[in-house]
């Protein structure tokens, strides 16, 4: 990939959550109660502990940066990144909400990040890997900023075919809407296969690298329209750009489509996502 066309890409992807953040900003404390089951062991991956310097990449709208934030407590301090201003400035919104005085925030690449060789004691960052056009060079970059023995713990979503969420409304916006939900962006399950996120540690220059898998199989309401958080955090402001009848086709497609999974009064989902864990 040229340097040019990895310009193109990174644009297209800023451009593409410039869009969503709004929405994502809506849901955040929603999406965060949402989130524990992804945080935690992301976070012990990374092996983060009171009095640490973090360094959180793709922050979005503040997980798991407010959550590390806790943990690392007043002798400690969390970076919260991200390359799209709208979505961080929700995280720095929350972070004063919450009383967190021991974070900074920076919008930032992460293929460029405007720290010094060795200034973190670990790196994290969830669901946000697969959306840049070089993993390798942010790889590196987490690399160089982390101290000798700290590690960074990159969490992505596994194969398309192990998530439900993905199968069932990537088909419902296609079908009934005629959308490409991931039209100008990366896939989110674009590294989801098992030893995508070894081969990139490795290209980062990590002295030891590995993968673990984290597998989910939560039981939900599908009386409780549960996918409209979803279908608002995939499409950002398209979906209010919508016709009442258009939103309501969309509405009673995902309705039926979940209740092809209904076991009992509950619908039986997948979740599937990976956790490369690189050690400086």
């Amino acid at each position: 990939m040229t340097q040019d066309e990895a310009a193109r890409q990174q644009q297209e992807t800023r451009d593409n959550w410039s869009l969503r953040a709004g929405e994502w900003n809506q849901q955040a404390d929603h999406m965060a109660r949402l989130a524990k089951g992804l945080n935690e062991p992301l976070i012990a991956a990374a092996a983060v502990a009171p009095g640490h310097q973090v360094l959180d990449l793709a922050s979005g709208v503040g997980e798991p940066a407010l959550t590390m934030a806790k943990l690392v407590g007043g002798q400690g301090r969390v970076t919260a990144t991200d390359l799209v201003a709208k979505m961080l400035a929700g995280a720095e919104r929350r972070a004063g909400e919450q009383g967190l005085t021991n974070m900074r925030f920076q919008v930032t690449p992460m293929e460029d990040l405007p720290f010094a060789d060795d200034s973190f004691d670990a790196v994290t960052c969830r669901l946000g890997l697969m959306y840049t056009p070089s993993p390798e060079t942010a790889a590196a970059q987490a690399r160089r900023v982390l101290r000798t023995g700290g590690r960074a713990a990159f969490l992505v979503w596994g194969p398309k075919a192990d998530n439900s969420q993905f199968i069932i409304v990537d088909r419902v916006l296609h079908e009934v809407a005629g959308i490409d939900p991931h039209e100008g962006a990366f896939t989110p399950t674009r590294l989801g296969d098992e030893g995508a996120l070894n081969r990139i540690l490795q290209a980062g220059g990590f002295s030891a690298w590995d993968e673990q898998t984290l597998r989910f199989s939560p039981r939900v309401d599908p009386d409780s329209n549960f996918w409209r958080p979803q279908l608002a955090l995939r499409l950002g402001d398209r979906l209010g750009a919508m016709s009442d009848e258009e939103r309501q086709r969309l509405d009673d497609a995902m309705r039926q489509a979940y209740e092809d999974l209904r076991d009992g009064d509950r619908a039986q989902l997948q979740v599937h996502a990976r956790i490369g864990i690189g050690t400086a």
